[in-house]
């Protein structure tokens, strides 16, 4: 297997620069997820990797080797693609050895490979079909068959879930983390579900303009994030945000605007101008009795059954806030209640910049 270096990497299409100095290291056998918003070039530095598209200026190295000027076919690398990319004339079976054939392996050799490829992926049974007796699923298990057989030192998959129903790409990001498990080898992954980032990666990398907005592990990123894209982008439900000051009072650093007045931690001396970011999960709602210091009168708008959790649509300082919390909630809309934040959940960002404040 083998490790995987961005250095400084710019790419321009004519005068659209797509890639800002980007600079990444991915280690040996690590499961990196680039993750993002559509068009913020994630897809972009994948194929830089994979040789499909040349860079701009900087650096590419796979193994501390210097990639830039060989051909895709001498990078060892292996893409699986969003669109699976099937010869539809072949057998399940032609598809895999394609490639192989092409460079000439011995029949023996390559006999082997594929039916060790389609019992990781249990798609043995499968082997004389074509692609059109084929689920959307087993298809994708194909490509990434395709790839296995490669014996490649880096996998990249290319949001290769988008084109699959729910239940299934639920069932094939558990069979890809098995797969990582199995091959103990080097994936990056490019999706814009950042539910797939938190689920599968060992680090995640997320992009946004073309410039990396912050890399770490997944209750890193979500725990701590670095600024107000990486904690809105990051999170199902998405965080709330809420803008106000910073000031002294009360024996400490409060957080306030014209209906909130709260004590925070941890935001040392800063003062001024701030967004208040608090997790849907970290906010408690209450019906009734007298309130609490630092609570947050709100108007319940919607209420979503989600099964065991409940979203509640609210009203709260001027902005629209969502909470999530248990299915027991009774609360209807057009009723005022009251919100406490936990401490533990709160996140506050400079207002001009956006930047997390320590």
């Amino acid at each position: 297997m083998a490790s995987v270096t961005f250095k400084n990497i710019t790419k321009r299409f004519g005068s659209n620069e797509v890639l800002h100095d980007v600079s990444l290291q991915i280690a040996d056998r690590e499961f990196l997820v680039l993750v993002g918003p559509s068009g913020c070039g994630k897809s972009t530095l994948l194929r830089l990797l994979a040789g499909l598209e040349d860079t701009t200026d900087g650096e590419i190295c796979i193994d501390g080797g210097i990639v830039n000027h060989l051909p895709p076919r001498d990078r060892q690398i292996a893409m699986v693609f969003q669109d699976y990319a099937l010869y539809p004339h072949m057998t399940v079976e032609e598809n895999m050895s394609f490639g192989l054939r092409l460079r000439g392996i011995a029949r023996a050799e390559i006999d082997n490979r594929v039916l060790k490829a389609a019992d990781i992926l249990q798609i043995g049974p499968l082997l004389k079909r074509t692609p059109r007796q084929l689920s959307g699923g087993q298809r994708q298990r194909v490509a990434i068959g395709r790839a296995i057989v490669r014996d490649p030192k880096v996998f990249l998959f290319d949001e290769p879930l988008s084109n699959l129903d729910a239940k299934l790409r639920e069932e094939m990001r558990i069979e890809i983390a098995k797969l990582h498990q199995k091959l103990a080898t080097t994936i990056i992954y490019v999706t814009h579900d950042q539910v797939e980032a938190m689920t599968l990666a060992t680090r995640i990398a997320v992009i946004n303009g073309g410039r990396l907005q912050q890399v770490g592990a997944p209750p890193e990123v979500f725990g701590r994030p670095e600024n107000m894209f990486v904690a809105g982008f990051i999170g199902s439900p998405t965080m709330n945000f809420i803008e106000g000051t910073l000031g002294q009072g009360g024996g400490g650093l409060r957080f306030r605007t014209d209906s909130v007045d709260i004590p925070v931690l941890g935001a040392g001396g800063a003062e001024g101008p701030a967004v208040l970011g608090v997790r849907p999960e970290a906010i408690h709602i209450e019906r009734g009795g007298a309130p609490a210091d630092g609570s947050v009168a709100a108007e319940v708008e919607v209420v979503e059954l989600l099964g065991y959790r409940k979203n509640v649509h609210l009203k709260a300082a001027g902005a629209k806030v969502l909470a999530s919390v248990g299915a027991a909630f009774g609360g209807e809309p057009g009723e005022t209640v009251r919100l406490r934040f936990d401490p533990a959940g709160l996140h506050l960002f400079e207002k001009t910049t956006g930047r997390r404040i320590r």
